[in-house]
């Protein structure tokens, strides 16, 4: 292995190695590569804008194979910069390096510009810099999966911004899947580059299991900072696809299922043969590991996050813009990552995922979209079919109960409702977790009982469902609110528009919020 130097960020534009690094500018344009280990797949993105460049930089990550010997053989000039991430790398680059150039490309290792693109990129470059209105120009790219080109699967066409004025762009701060922000309109150019990874299935595999984990983590971070709906600066393809993660993907069963009926049927993917289906079963693996890394996230205290999203990279499995180079850079990775991920978890910001089994979750379905209706749009004296209703969704009620149909019932499995008790107009049985009447109680119009609440001191803030107990002959009178975990005594009156977080006891009035007794009741 050839002996690279290790660039300091204050001495990168003075020691780069390789290159002619000439004053003259002929094409406008610098082209810049960040590079780990890409032995194989370098010669090809530089034999495509080596000649026509005024510069080409590798930004290379401390390679342990011939990346820096290869570049160097053809023409290209070598900084090596441990690393520091997807985009702060390239940021790196941007700020640091020597561009001479009024405009810069950012070409990965195992990408290649075709000759109309660079033509048409020349075309750009010929003109005064002021008078070209875009700051930025995003670029199709031609994917190749197993050697064979993807034209559908919702893969092509797939935009990315590469090409822009010096000094008017950046990278938008993530961990995986950044995209640039421009200074400036943007544009679509109308050729292509082309993408094609040279090193085989185990490093595709290895570098998509590594972006799961990647993804999982930016969507709880982005989450917890505000930062989930903030994707309108980006192209609209890219926009799209970003909402699609954030607001649709955690919210589906098998969003791998989903993902792959998606890319090979709707997308197309079908026309792509065999290498089509492959490639659309490939990706929906990777969101299934993305919903499973996701869930994991979500049931983990904030201390084991930070071990769990950091796993080691072996050095030969990095992906093709770069990864951990070295011990130190590392263990610097991991230490960022790690508060980067205590300083999300200061906020309420990692919900469980649901508490319901699939069972449950195909009941409430059906009593949402079935037995409600039905309960809700009944005459209003049918009080035996309502009650029959009920029984059916798994309801324990009485005989003579009488529920009016304006009555909300949130899971009817959790509700028992003995004989002759009443409940009125708009009342509320939030039944989250059980909720049990007594005989011949009344429960007035718009009354309240909240079976459910979440534990706030958990940043999982996990569904907690303590039951609710009304006793026999009590009333809880109109507009009230009864608390999760409350029991209310036998003879008990909770008065109109009172709330109780607390048991009540037998035979007493109560009044007020929160509710206090304020005499004895007293039957004649």
């Amino acid at each position: 292995m050839q002996e690279t130097t290790t660039i300091p960020a204050d001495e990168a534009k003075a020691v780069i190695e390789g290159g002619s690094g000439g004053s003259s500018r002929v094409s406008n344009v610098t082209v810049v590569i960040p590079a780990f280990n890409e032995e194989l797949n370098l010669p090809h993105a530089l034999r495509s804008v080596v000649g026509w460049a005024d510069d080409v930089f590798v930004v290379d990550s401390q390679s342990s194979d011939r990346t820096c010997e290869v570049a160097k053989s053809l023409g290209a000039r070598v900084v090596v910069q441990p690393w520091l991430g997807y985009a702060k790398q390239k940021n790196w680059a941007l700020q640091n390096l020597p561009i001479r150039s009024d405009w810069v490309f950012i070409l990965d290792a195992d990408e290649s510009i075709t000759p109309a693109l660079r033509d048409e990129i020349l075309a750009i470059a010929a003109k005064p810099v002021d008078e070209v209105n875009e700051g930025g120009f995003y670029i199709n790219r031609l994917t190749y999966f197993m050697g064979k080109p993807i034209k559908h699967c919702g893969f092509f066409p797939s935009y990315n911004l590469r090409f822009f004025k010096a000094g008017k762009a950046r990278y938008e701060d993530r961990d995986v899947h950044e995209h640039m922000l421009v200074d400036g309109e943007t544009r679509r150019l109308k050729h292509l580059m082309l993408h094609e990874d040279r090193r085989g299935l185990e490093h595709f595999i290895a570098k998509h299991n590594r972006y799961s984990t990647l993804e999982a983590r930016e969507l709880i971070r982005d989450r917890a900072l505000g930062r989930a709906n903030q994707a309108k600066h980006l192209e609209r393809g890219i926009a799209f696809r970003r909402w699609l993660k954030y607001h649709v993907q955690p919210k589906i069963p098998l969003p791998g299922l989903w993902r792959f009926l998606y890319m090979y049927f709707f997308r197309l993917g079908l026309f792509d043969g065999v290498t089509g289906f492959r490639f659309c079963l490939f990706l929906a693996t990777y969101d299934f590991f993305i919903s499973l890394k996701l869930h994991e996230l979500k049931n983990m205290g904030a201390h084991r996050n930070a071990e769990l999203l950091t796993p080691e990279v072996p050095r030969g499995l990095a992906v093709s813009e770069g990864t951990i180079g070295s011990t130190t850079s590392n263990e610097r990775t991991q230490i960022e990552i790690r508060e980067s991920l205590l300083a999300a978890q200061l906020g309420q910001m990692a919900p469980e995922a649901s508490p319901w089994t699939l069972k449950q979750k195909v009941m409430r379905a059906l009593w949402m979209l079935t037995g409600k209706p039905m309960f809700r749009f009944s005459f209003h004296n049918w009080y035996g079919f309502r009650n029959t209703l009920l029984r059916l969704f798994g309801a324990k009620i009485g005989a003579d109960v009488r529920i009016r149909p304006s009555v909300h019932i949130e899971i009817p499995w959790h509700i028992t409702i003995a004989s002759g008790a009443t409940i009125g107009d708009k009342a509320i049985l939030y039944s989250l977790g059980p909720i049990t009447i007594g005989a011949r109680t009344i429960i007035s119009q718009y009354a309240h009982l909240c079976a459910g609440t979440h534990d706030y001191t958990d940043r999982r803030f996990p569904l907690l469902r303590p039951p609710i107990t009304i006793g026999e002959d009590a009333w809880v009178g109109a507009d009230t609110f009864v608390g999760p975990g409350v029991h209310v005594g036998k003879l008990s009156v909770l008065g109109a528009r009172s709330s109780t977080y607390r048991s009540l006891e037998p035979a007493m009035v109560y009044v007020g919020n929160p509710a206090k007794p304020i005499k004895k009741r007293e039957l004649k």
